[in-house]
Formats: structure tokens, sequence, C-alpha cells
């Protein structure tokens, strides 16, 4: 047993461990970023780039020497994030594009834009995301979660695959959360029914789709050059978290334990640029290590409950 498998052990026993700060520290001096320059020039678009976690990936990213593309709705924060991260990293090569991840329309526009700007587009991170403390629609009538966790992020991911398979080898990183594993894949919400709403457990169900998205893609996109990965940053500090009317009593428990955003970040930069991840495709990754999917049958989705989900997100985008 290597001595990184003697220190996963060691804090995969509990996740106050594992997911903290402290399961960070204690995993990182066994990794070797040697590898990792190799994304310098390419092109990597991260949704939700100007902040959090996803601002932690886009400083990351610029560092290594990569042409970061970063998301997000805010024009004033995005340029201030384009300033920040140039200022820290010294790489000129950070752009901003406005997309909110709730409106379809707004998702074909950033779309049209990033095809039309960049000839190529080596890694998309599905990064943006949001847990909302009470029922609430997008413009497109969908519950806001999935909206912008889940429909939002397939429709960019589906106008984008053409342009990731002529730019391979490319990959797509999906951002999840280790509330994946408290849930099962049921879709009330996202059919509308406002009764199987709550704030936890709704956020939860949209990071296990992406968990399945992500399982599903990789099988479909095995003969495009295009990699396919899931990630959780573990308990790490971010506006959407603190914004949480839900999360209010996790903070006060956690807070002394959360991981900075750079931190929390580390698995996805990886998954971007190391060698290694680009050998395989639709695992599930927490601190550069796969994971299990799943630690309880409950939580298991059915051949069915897969197709439906996908039927749904086709119906919904325009897809179908």
């Amino acid at each position: 047993m290597s001595d990184a498998d003697v220190i996963d052990a060691e804090v995969a026993a509990d996740d106050t461990i594992s997911f903290s700060r402290i399961g960070y520290e204690r995993r990182r001096p066994t990794w070797d970023d040697a590898d990792m320059q190799d994304v310098a020039g390419r092109t990597v678009v991260v949704s939700g780039g100007t902040a959090g976690v996803g601002l932690g990936a886009s400083t990351s990213l610029a560092a290594l020497g990569a042409h970061v593309v970063m998301l997000g709705r805010s024009a004033d924060r995005g340029e201030a994030a384009v300033k920040e991260v140039v200022a820290a990293t010294g790489n000129q090569r950070v752009e901003w594009v406005r997309l909110d991840l709730s409106s379809l329309e707004s998702v074909r526009a950033t779309a049209a834009e990033l095809l039309e700007r960049l000839p190529r587009i080596h890694v998309l991170i599905n990064n943006a995301g949001g847990m909302w403390d009470e029922w609430e629609t997008s413009v497109d009538g969908i519950e806001m979660s999935w909206a912008t966790n889940v429909v939002g992020p397939y429709l960019l991911t589906e106008l984008l695959l053409d342009r990731l398979a002529e730019s391979a080898p490319a990959r797509i990183v999906e951002m999840t959360s280790g509330g994946a594993y408290s849930q099962r894949l049921t879709l009330g919400e996202l059919r509308g029914e406002a009764d199987a709403f709550d704030p936890k457990a709704t956020y939860s169900r949209t990071k296990r789709a992406q968990i399945v998205l992500t399982e599903l893609r990789a099988a479909e996109l095995a003969d495009r050059g295009i990699v396919v990965h899931v990630t959780h940053p573990g308990w790490t500090d971010s506006p959407g978290l603190r914004e949480s009317g839900a999360m209010q009593g996790f903070i006060r428990r956690f807070e002394s334990d959360f991981r900075t955003p750079e931190q929390g970040a580390d698995t996805a930069v990886w998954l971007s640029s190391a060698r290694e991840p680009g050998a395989t495709s639709g695992l599930f990754w927490h601190d550069r290590r796969p994971r299990e999917t799943h630690r309880v049958d409950a939580t298991r989705e059915t051949e069915q409950d897969r197709r439906e989900l996908v039927e749904l997100l086709r119906r919904l985008t325009g897809l179908a």
C-alpha cells in the first residue's frame, strides 16, 4: 500500500475530515503536479468562473498557462474577476462571457458567442450552480436548482460538443457535491411538482443527476476523443454557500474546517490538465482519487430513471 493509500484510508473513514480542509491538507503532499503544465495554451471554459470554486479554478488554470474563459451573469463581477486573475497570474489570456444558466435563451446565446470566438475548446468545466431556499421557477418555468445545476449546463454542453470533438483530446468536468450521496435520482421537481421540493434534498438530487449524466456521456463520447469526469470539492467556502438560508447551521458548525476556493477547485483543475484522468472516463473523483458513486443501495437509480432524465432534459431544452 502506497503512502497515498494509507493517508486516503485514514481520512476517508470520516467525512468531517475527508471533505474538510484537513483532508485536503493531509492528502496534498502525496500529489504530483509535474504534468499539469500540459494545459498551457489550451482553452478552458469555466461556468461560474468569477466567484468561489470557479474563480479558484480559473486562477489556478491561468497560473498553469491556460487560455481561460470565465462564464457568469454579472458584467461587473466578470470584469473584476478578469483583472484579479490576470494580476494574480500574469496570464493575459483570460476572458469573461455573460451566461445565465437559468435561462435557456441565455445559454444558447452564450454557446453561439463561444463558438464564434473560440476556434478550439479543449476543456469545459460545468461548475456554476446554486441552492434555492424556496420553490422558485426560471423564466422557462423550470425549478431553479434544476434549471441552474442541470438543465442549463446540459444544453450548454450539448451545444459545444462538436467544438470539443474538433479540439480533441478534450474533457468535460462536472462539479457536483458530496450531498449527492444522500439522494436517489428522482425527478418530481423537474416535472414541475412543487410538493416534491426541499432545499437540501432538491439540490442533492441535482447533484446526483450530474453524476448520472457523466456516466451516460462517457459511454456516448468514447469514440469522439472527449473524456468526461465529475468531482466534488469537499466543504469549500463560496458566496453561494454563504447566501443559502438552508445551510446556515452547517456553516456555523463547520466554518473553521472549510477549504479555500483554490483547494476546492484543485481536483477539477487536475482533471482538466493532468494526463492520468485523460486515460479514463465517467468517474467520480474527490481529491484526485476515484470514489464510489453510491454508499447505500437506496440511492441507486434504475435504467428507466436514467432514460427519463435524458428524455426530460432533451424535451425541456428543445433538443428532443
